[in-house]
């Protein structure tokens, strides 16, 4: 349990996005629960304070800030047989943290007072700032001129290349080629998601533009990757390409369930499975778990290593009960 005190404008508080954490409770339940304090006594208000955060998707939810007296007040319904250890956990955090921001207050800055003392503040100043430097410089590798960050690097996250990207974005009506060169739909355009990076070569007369995106554009990608069930590689280890050749058996949807003694029913559930788990290779045709081949009649289908089997045999044990 980390974090169940915060500072918020100097005070020490906790969220009722952590209350409903701790306490296994659905948020908009505890939402609802703050909303019923406040509304049959004014004098709670105080205790609460309305915000917003933002999800993983970057989209904007309520949620409630709340002093050590909200708390406690919220906490009063909460029963269960972990609920008087959570309360209590809560009351020690808010002493730790009251206690942190008293000494806080009680040590103000210190202006340096002789010459000797100004230069061990620079020192120590600097050292703060090549400790911050090499993030700064892992920032600026995404980063192009005025901010803009190239397809190519958002490729990268996704193990994918620019000439993918570029393709997957045409595909869903984003960018359009002209040339050599990609744009973006004025519609889009408008939301501020790109820009451009222009420059003229000395050996050229023309002028050169290059598509960028903004960090919004950079979340909009990531939203419809995400949509597709594409997630960065970070986040699917499973999608590593085969480090030498499989030389094992292959598996079908169907022998996999033939094999369990299960019922034909069955058959679609280990595609759902696979998608599910991610076990498919995203841009080439085989991984460590399957590959794409053709069946006899020249249709696509999905075959499965032992090691892919072995995955979704666990799963349909899990569905057969």
């Amino acid at each position: 349990m980390e974090n169940l005190v915060i500072t918020h404008e100097a005070q020490a508080v906790t969220t009722s996005l952590k209350v409903a954490e701790v306490f296994e409770k659905e948020h908009r339940n505890v939402m609802q629960s703050i909303k019923n304090l406040t509304a049959e006594n004014s004098a709670t208000r105080k205790m609460f304070v309305e915000d917003s955060y933002l999800n993983s998707r970057n989209q904007s939810f309520p949620m409630f800030y709340m002093d050590r007296d909200g708390f406690t007040l919220l906490a009063m319904g909460f029963t269960g047989s972990k609920a008087m250890e959570f309360k209590l956990k809560y009351i020690e955090a808010f002493n730790r943290m009251e206690q942190a921001l008293k000494e806080q207050q009680a040590t103000p800055f210190k202006l340096p007072q002789t010459y000797s003392e100004a230069l061990y503040e620079l020192a120590e100043k600097a050292k703060q700032i090549e400790a911050l430097e090499p993030r700064a410089k892992k920032y600026d590798r995404y980063l192009s001129s005025k901010g803009l960050i190239t397809t190519t690097e958002v490729a990268k996250e996704y193990g994918m290349s620019g000439r993918e990207l570029n393709e997957f974005l045409h595909g869903k009506g984003i960018i359009y080629k002209r040339g050599d060169k990609w744009f973006v739909y004025q519609k889009y355009a408008n939301d501020a998601l790109a820009g451009y990076e222009i420059y003229m070569p000395r050996d050229d007369k023309e002028v050169r533009r290059t598509l960028k995106w903004t960090t919004k554009g950079v979340q909009f990608i990531r939203d419809l990757l995400d949509a597709e069930g594409i997630k960065p590689v970070l986040e699917r280890p499973q999608q590593l390409t085969m480090q030498e050749e499989y030389n094992g058996e292959w598996y079908t949807a169907s022998s996999i369930v033939y094999y369990l003694g299960l019922s034909e029913e069955y058959i679609v559930e280990v595609g759902k499975i696979a998608n599910k788990l991610h076990l498919k290779p995203m841009f080439t045709d085989c991984n460590q778990y399957c590959r794409k081949t053709l069946d006899a009649n020249g249709f696509p289908r999905w075959e499965y290593t032992r090691l892919g089997a072995g995955v979704i045999e666990k799963e349909l044990y899990k569905l057969a009960g």
